[in-house]
């Protein structure tokens, strides 16, 4: 197996940044978005969680002092919920009593505003490199580590249209948009406002919700064995299907592949 390639382990990981202060969001989001697989933004603790739970990113990055909900509060409560992504907390002040506290609830590590990038990147990469030995040794394609962003984002493209051309082709409607991220051995899909006039018809009064989901989830497991052998193709690895859940609440189906 190929070795770690320096700075790109990132290409692999999802990270939340949060951060109120718009001047040092805008400097450090385009600095990250070019090192990162996915990048999520969020102003204060509040929106962090919400898009927390959206996209369960592998690291955050959050400030300390935030309105409407601060850093080690946000921590809590994703912690609270059962997740141990890794978090790094940046704060302008260096208080023994507030690091203490940050450590206690799950924190990897308390960095000093102003920020260094290039430090930053450095710790999210050993923390990034822990986190991929931990999920089947690395993202694996025919024994060769994906580690080259560009082809990785190629891949993840090729497979999303072929999605969006398959539900378009089997359901009469196609996607509004899909996300596709190769995550270690796992392709996690998302599908959004996939419904059709005939779905939404059927759920306008909230009695046949689980019955549309029902069928959607039919529609993907029948389906399930030609997407594997399109991916299969693209990837030019085996795959299985190995879970699909659709929300009609929310109108996005996810579906997930392993990387055998």
């Amino acid at each position: 197996m190929m070795e770690l390639e320096k700075n790109s382990v990132l290409y692999n990981l999802k990270v939340l940044y949060v951060e109120d202060e718009d001047f040092t969001k805008n400097e450090m989001v385009k600095y990250l978005k070019r090192r990162v697989g996915k990048l999520y933004t969020a102003e204060n603790g509040v929106s962090g969680i919400e898009t927390f739970k959206q996209n369960n990113p592998h690291i955050i990055i959050a400030d300390l002092k935030m309105p409407v909900m601060n850093g080690l509060e946000m921590i809590r409560v994703i912690r609270d919920m059962g997740y141990n992504s890794s978090i790094i907390i940046t704060s302008a002040i260096s208080d023994t009593d507030t690091i203490l506290e940050a450590v206690d609830i799950g924190i990897v590590k308390y960095v000093l505003k102003p920020v260094n990038p290039k430090e930053l990147i450095n710790t999210m990469e050993k923390i990034g490199e822990g986190i991929l030995k931990d999920k089947l040794n690395n993202t694996v394609l025919k024994h060769k580590v994906i580690l080259d962003k560009d082809k990785k984002n190629n891949l993840e493209k090729r497979i999303k249209s072929y999605i969006a051309h398959f539900i378009k082709v089997n359901s009469g409607r196609g996607p509004r948009d899909i996300q596709v991220f190769i995550e270690a051995n796992l392709i996690k899909i998302k599908a959004f406002d996939t419904l059709t006039n005939f779905d939404l018809y059927l759920i306008s009064n909230n009695k046949n919700i689980s019955l549309v989901e029902y069928n959607r989830r039919l529609f993907y497991i029948e389906g399930s064995k030609e997407m594997e052998k399109k991916i299969e193709a693209i990837l030019n690895n085996s795959v299985q299907f190995s879970n699909v859940v659709c929300n009609c609440k929310k109108n996005i189906d996810e579906l997930i592949f392993s990387i055998l």
